[in-house]
């Protein structure tokens, strides 16, 4: 299922649509299909580049902030991976542009938000890392935090957002707390389906959105609105994630 899904989500790149349509256009002979194909190329391009679009589409699926009350306590915290990369030439691992779970699970524990961790998350790519595992990667991260190792449970078998929640509970029953609530921190735009793959798990959660990658003012349409990015291109992939995500679990 892993392996499809990873398939699946490069056929449904924006990137992976111009360049089939791209390599189409220089191989057809007729010239007035390959003028029209050439506007529609433009078009795809222009639409699949602009930040503005993207964000608006995406911002309604961003849960709000919920910060926690002073008198807020809880068991265990559980952060999911996603947040690190695995740099095979020096064999080493780094934080990337989701590390906010990482910093927010140490702020709550440091609070006394919560008493425990589950750092959660496998192997995150489609191959073996040299044995890079992402979860003990945040282990060790957040001990040199001053964070004790004993209070730090390391799942690292989950490569997606089910097998989190799968692996989470069986370790809630070794530990005999599986039916007390815990915090679920994530990103502000995994929140809505984290959730409910935590609840269809039989957890119930305490949600913790961080790592807020679209703001009010991203959606404010000004003239930078219209310049294209080319980054855009390749972050649809995370927008039809999500939502090939979301409809899996109604389904």
């Amino acid at each position: 299922m892993f392996f499809i899904s990873k398939i699946l989500f490069f056929f449904l790149s924006p990137f992976t649509w111009i360049l089939l349509l791209l390599i189409y256009i220089v191989s057809i002979k007729n010239d007035k299909l390959k003028k029209k194909l050439s506007y529609v190329l433009l078009i795809m391009i222009l639409f699949f580049s602009n930040p503005w679009i993207l964000n608006t589409l995406q911002y309604p699926f961003h849960a709000p902030p919920l910060p926690m009350r002073a008198n807020e306590k809880y068991e265990l915290g559980v952060v999911l991976g996603g947040m690190t990369s695995y740099d095979r030439v020096n064999k080493e691992g780094h934080f990337n542009m989701s590390s906010d779970r990482f910093i927010q699970t140490a702020l709550l524990y440091k609070k006394g938000h919560i008493k425990k961790i589950i750092a959660s998350g496998g192997q995150n790519g489609m191959f073996k890392e040299d044995n890079f595992v992402e979860a003990e990667f945040i282990a060790q991260n957040l001990i040199g935090l001053g964070i004790p190792k004993e209070d730090i449970i390391i799942e690292g078998k989950s490569k997606n957002t089910i097998e989190n929640a799968e692996f989470t509970f069986k370790h809630l029953q070794s530990i005999g707390i599986e039916n007390s609530k815990v915090v679920l921190i994530t990103s502000a735009f995994h929140i809505p389906r984290a959730m409910e793959t935590f609840k269809q798990a039989g957890i119930e959660v305490r949600p913790y959105p961080c790592a807020f990658s679209i703001l009010p003012s991203s959606i404010k349409f000004g003239p930078a609105s219209l310049l294209p990015a080319s980054w855009v291109l390749d972050a649809w992939g995370g927008f039809f994630k999500e939502l090939l995500g979301r409809l899996y679990l109604k389904l």
